[in-house]
Parts: C-alpha cells; sequence; structure tokens
C-alpha cells in the first residue's frame, strides 16, 4: 500500500509525494513481497536525496500492466553502475554512495520481487539530477 509510505518520509529532509490513484491500481502479486519491493524503492530513493528534496511515488496504467514509478532528486548513477545495481552486495564506489549505511541486498531483493511477480524493472539515472526506477507488475 503506497499511502502507507507516507511515515517513511517523517525526516524533515525529504519530502515524499505519491501521485495516482491507489484504489484503481491493483497489480496482482503477493501484497508482502509488494510492500518490500515498493519500501526498498522509497527508502533508497531518501536515503540518496539532499535535504529539502523529494521523491515523487507516482501509479499509473499502461496496457495489462500497474507501472509504479520512484522518481528522486538525488546523487544519480552512474553509468557503469547501473549494469550491476541489481547483484547481490553491489555497492558503488561513489563517495556519496559510501557515506550512506546499506548491504548492497536491497535492489537485488527488488528485483528479485519483479522476476517472482512476472514484471520488469527500468532504470533512468543522471549524476547529480536523481533516478527513476519504474516497475511494471500484471495489473488485474
Amino acid at each position: 500500500d503506497v499511502v502507507n509510505l507516507i511515515p517513511l518520509a517523517d525526516q524533515p529532509r525529504v519530502k515524499v509525494a505519491v501521485e495516482g490513484d491507489p484504489e484503481r491500481m491493483i497489480a496482482m502479486g503477493d501484497p508482502a513481497e509488494l510492500d518490500i519491493l515498493v519500501s526498498n524503492l522509497v527508502s533508497n530513493a531518501m536515503k540518496y536525496s539532499e535535504n529539502d528534496s523529494s521523491v515523487t511515488v507516482t501509479l499509473a496504467r499502461e496496457a495489462e500492466w500497474v507501472v509504479l514509478s520512484c522518481e528522486d532528486q538525488g546523487i544519480g548513477i552512474a553509468p557503469a553502475d547501473r549494469t550491476q545495481l541489481f547483484r547481490e552486495f553491489f555497492r558503488s564506489e561513489s563517495p556519496e554512495v559510501k557515506a550512506q549505511p546499506g548491504t548492497g541486498l536491497g535492489l537485488t531483493i527488488v528485483d528479485r520481487i519483479v522476476t517472482r511477480h512476472l514484471g520488469r524493472i527500468e532504470v533512468d539515472s543522471e549524476l547529480g539530477e536523481g533516478s527513476t526506477f519504474r516497475v511494471f507488475l500484471p495489473g488485474d
């Protein structure tokens, strides 16, 4: 439930906005796993965002897919790192990434959940400008 993510942003430094109609966006899948997927994406977006920036979670329909987008205005991801994002224990060598705690498992978990749900994930990112993760899951 995307609306339940707003408490993650209780930190004064990051604003989380949810766009779309969660009541009309029903993805087929395990609710607990989908909650983990969304929580991991949003917490990563918040972790790598600057003070007073925002994270936007958007829900939309594209044909048979429910599309969840998580967009931040954070540090971005280097092109060389994008190919390894979903590998277990991968963490960028970037000093901004190393400054944040993490295990390198969050995106691996996201990728496995997406795969188990017969979906796909796309990543767009520019260094210094932020990242957008788009998850496509089969809809009802």
